[in-house]
């Protein structure tokens, strides 16, 4: 059974940022669902990230809500929620008291209207402007919004981790601007409605949160349902920037988790610790690479679809595998992976013949597609990349796979400030490989599929309707979103092998990643939310940690 108590203790690579959205300061409308997770019914890995709409429609600050129409939401607001009472002044401020539905239409309306450098509108501007909300109720608000109300989903409604309550008259008093400013910013007049506190700061070094004795919400699922959140007593955040010194401070005990291990990785602090707990993830985030093109010149050779098969087949997926990966990746991983089994998702190989040869290593049908193309010698092309990480070497085997049926690929390197530059501006003049999140929000907006979104580096149905067949399915898809469900998933395993056959993006295969933990650090399944966990600290003590 669970326990409480204890000190739960984690590294991080940079500079501790006392923002508090993630360990839960601050809350939202609604958030991740823990009981569609690992602990609940296992539907979703969140190591991966989300993978369905309902993934985050776990209530928080509102207990239930409908949606009559598109854009209008309807929304009551939790009863019993009290504000922190965090020892410093600003927690004297709210004393305690209860959140009311005054204080969520205050808070809001502080965001849209008045907090012009808040994270709403430092995400999205437009959305901000056009949003609503007001009072129609004693414990309901009604909130309106008009524009892109996908979008507005996911930053107004659902909040993607920035829109957050926050107590009106603490902002007023201290003229918040609301973003995170850097080392100085004032810890002590954060008050929020979450889990945890800031109970101290050292500039650079490390952040200690403490439970919130008077939090709302029990725990929804396993053999702690119904005890009170959360467990530990004290959450701490530590500088530890190099790879090596974290690994080692695992070894010892003296944190609680690390994530993100490479396959050689994990087979070596396996052998240092045998008894250490593993989830092995398909990434779906900022371990995922794609080779983009201008398919929108038509001077390019990348406009000519033979072109872009021809580069599929020119590729050995199963050799990038096998030989850079040791096996553990994935060739099928756009527009969607298999961590989308159940919205959207549909297996290479029940896709139609001609999708699946494109990852098949055919060199000899390339060139007979490139001779189709007027292009019977091959070409030459440039690619832009970072000279970050492991960028440049990866391509490289792109480089060398791709000379065998003629296309010179010339890496045009940049430093990691200008690739950025390029890549947000899409100025590349014919071919960047990229990171690029395919998570269920990114796929679901289109935002790397049409018109001029900084994800669309391929220009996919660019401008909007260049492509009738991807503009359609947005169209359907956005209209039955959030009404039914079902269909918009339907919608998309039937966009998906037309998309895969026109071969807008390169993929490089997806490694598969490991996230390790203590073997006393309880409910805890790789992935991170602070208020379910908890420790056994007899073990812990056993283990002379």
């Amino acid at each position: 059974m669970p326990r409480y108590g204890g000190t739960l203790t984690i590294a991080i690579t940079g500079s501790p940022n006392p923002k508090g959205f993630w360990v839960g300061i601050y809350e939202q409308f609604m958030g991740a669902d823990w009981t569609r997770g690992a602990a609940g019914s296992g539907i979703t890995d969140f190591n991966a990230g989300t993978t369905a709409l309902e993934d985050s429609m776990m209530p928080q600050l509102t207990e239930s809500w409908k949606m009559p129409e598109p854009g209008l939401w309807i929304m009551q607001v939790r009863k019993g929620v009290r504000w922190q009472q965090t020892g410093f002044p600003a927690g004297d401020l709210m004393a305690g008291k209860e959140m009311t539905a005054d204080d969520v239409v205050n808070s809001f309306n502080w965001q849209i209207k008045e907090g012009n450098r808040s994270w709403i509108h430092v995400g999205q501007p437009k959305v901000a402007a056009a949003s609503t909300i007001e009072k129609t109720g004693p414990w309901e608000i009604t909130v309106r919004t008009p524009l892109d109300y996908l979008t507005s989903w996911t930053w107004i409604i659902q909040g993607a981790g920035y829109h957050v309550v926050y107590p009106y008259a603490v902002e007023i008093k201290y003229s918040h601007q609301l973003v995170f400013q850097g080392e100085g910013w004032p810890y002590q007049e954060a008050v929020g409605t979450g889990p945890f506190m800031v109970s101290e700061v050292v500039a650079g070094s490390l952040i200690k949160y403490r439970k919130n004795p008077n939090y709302w919400q029990t725990d929804p699922v396993g053999p702690g349902k119904g005890n009170q959140l959360p467990y530990i007593d004290t959450y701490v955040e530590t500088s530890i920037p190099d790879r090596s010194t974290q690994l080692a401070a695992m070894r010892t005990g003296k944190i609680a988790y690390i994530n993100g291990l490479t396959r050689d990785e994990w087979k070596r602090e396996m052998g240092y610790g045998p008894q250490l707990q593993t989830a092995k993830y398909l990434q779906t985030t900022t371990l995922t690479r794609f080779i983009a093109m201008r398919t929108d010149k038509k001077d390019k050779p990348f406009s000519d679809v033979r072109v872009r098969q021809a580069l599929m087949m020119a590729t050995d997926f199963n050799a990038i595998k096998n030989n850079y990966y040791g096996g553990e990746a994935e060739i099928d991983v756009w527009p969607l992976n298999k961590n989308f089994a159940g919205s959207g998702y549909v297996p290479l190989n029940e896709m139609p013949e001609k999708v699946q040869e494109l990852y098949r290593y055919n060199p000899e049908k390339a060139k007979q597609l490139l001779k189709e193309a007027g292009y019977p010698s091959g070409f030459k092309t440039s690619i832009v990349v970072t000279n970050a990480g492991t960028e440049v070497d990866e391509v490289s085997i792109f480089k060398d796979q791709w000379a065998k049926v003629g296309v010179e690929l010339v890496l045009d390197v940049k430093e990691a400030t200008i690739f950025t530059t390029i890549q947000a501006t899409r100025s590349h003049e014919e071919l960047l490989y990229r990171m690029m999140w395919t998570t269920w929000p990114m796929m679901y907006y289109f935002s790397s599929t049409r018109g001029p979104s900084t994800n669309n580096l391929s220009y996919i149905n660019d401008p909007i309707g260049s492509d009738p067949i991807v503009e359609r399915a947005f169209q359907d898809i956005n209209s039955a979103m959030m009404i039914d469900m079902p269909k918009v998933y339907q919608l998309m395993r039937e966009l998906r092998p037309y998309l895969m056959e026109q071969a807008h993006l390169i993929p490089r295969p997806t490694p598969y990643y490991y996230n390790v933990w203590q073997p006393w650090l309880k409910n805890y399944y790789g992935f991170q939310n602070y208020r379910y966990h908890w420790i056994d600290q007899d073990l812990k003590k056993k283990m002379g940690q």
